[in-house]
């Protein structure tokens, strides 16, 4: 095992430039009147050297707190168990880990109220998964002048100009494309109550989908729990129809799981009788489901990633390269979609 390497500090930046460690900070920090000249060579040297400041020492300075804020929009209806869900775990974890690299901590809120400016956790930034509908949360912390990131964005209303997402209408073509080559001709949606942009723009496509093929759409929509109950009172309502669909395509992993368990209990095959295709994360679960599922990968990683580094860049005052960030998704053909 190798020697640990010393971390450098502001005095062994400032022994190394020939300055005092005021100096030293006034140049990292863009304060005080020192000459350019003075103020590059500093910071030349602190770059050479690996130097790095200590984050809860420049946020005393600064009077931040050095926390980043996350929370699920989750207004109306039942409180939705995020961690329960491989997307938002994912989301979260690679948000985290973004954060810990710039020199934040992430704080996880158990619902969005916690990040109320008047009530809430104190925060320098903050980053609203799916925001719903009227939810007031972002203009609130807007307004407190704290930074905001959004993955997915807030529908019907005045955009943050910051927001990380999905082309969901290409994913959803592609996948609604996908179940037609096997075969499909009766496709069935099944999606949530949730008042957000990504219930809005897949229900979208899926209209002009069916539009574009004089289809019949065969909308449902679940319980806001989102939970396998919630597929399974769907997807046994779409299979009782006196023609029901020959593929469901659902917005959620554990509605699609709740559809397999209606399909077993009713004699249906998949993928012999119906196809099923969700959206979920490349985890276990949709692997290990029998049938195992096709799925659309949204890379929820990539997501919490760009939005942590997003906001970071807006605490740092650095131009973001791009306010929009759209993340690829790709489809996973699977056992579920598997007939010829």
């Amino acid at each position: 095992m190798g020697t640990p390497r010393q971390r450098i500090g502001i005095k062994e930046v400032a022994a190394a430039a020939g300055v005092s460690v005021t100096t030293v900070s006034h140049a990292l920090n863009g304060k005080g009147r020192l000459p350019e000249e003075t103020r590059e060579r500093v910071r030349r040297i602190a770059d050479e050297l690996g130097y790095r400041p200590n984050a809860t020492a420049r946020n005393l300075v600064v009077g931040k707190t050095g926390l980043l804020g996350l929370a699920v929009s989750q207004q109306g209806g039942a409180p939705l168990a995020v961690t329960d869900f491989a997307y938002f775990a994912q989301l979260m974890m690679a948000a985290s880990t973004e954060a810990i690299a710039n020199g934040y901590a992430l704080v996880m809120a158990p619902g969005d109220a916690a990040l109320n400016p008047q009530a809430g956790i104190a925060v320098d930034g903050a980053i609203i998964v799916d925001p719903v509908r009227d939810d007031g949360l972002v203009a609130q912390l807007q307004q407190a002048g704290i930074a905001v990131v959004t993955t997915g964005r807030l529908p019907g209303g005045d955009a943050p100009s910051c927001w990380v997402d999905n082309d969901h209408i290409a994913g959803t073509t592609e996948m609604l494309d996908h179940l037609e080559r096997r075969g499909a001709r009766r496709i069935a949606l099944m999606t949530s109550a949730l008042d957000i942009s990504y219930s809005h723009d897949v229900e979208q496509a899926y209209a002009d989908w069916c539009e574009r093929r004089g289809a019949e759409p065969l909308l449902r929509r679940a319980a806001s729990d989102l939970t396998e109950r919630a597929g399974y009172a769907v997807a046994s309502e779409l299979l009782s129809l006196p023609e029901p669909p020959d593929a469901i395509f659902s917005t959620y992993d554990r509605l699609a799981f709740g559809t397999l368990l209606a399909a077993e209990a009713r004699g249906v095959r998949v993928p012999d009788d119906l196809l099923l295709a969700t959206t979920a994360t490349e985890s276990q679960a949709p692997d290990e489901a029998r049938p195992s599922l096709t799925t659309l990968d949204l890379n929820p990683e990539e997501i919490g990633r760009s939005a942590a580094g997003l906001l970071v860049d807006l605490l740092e005052e650095q131009e973001p390269a791009q306010r929009h960030v759209l993340v690829p998704h790709r489809v996973i053909a699977r056992a579920s979609t598997g007939r010829p």
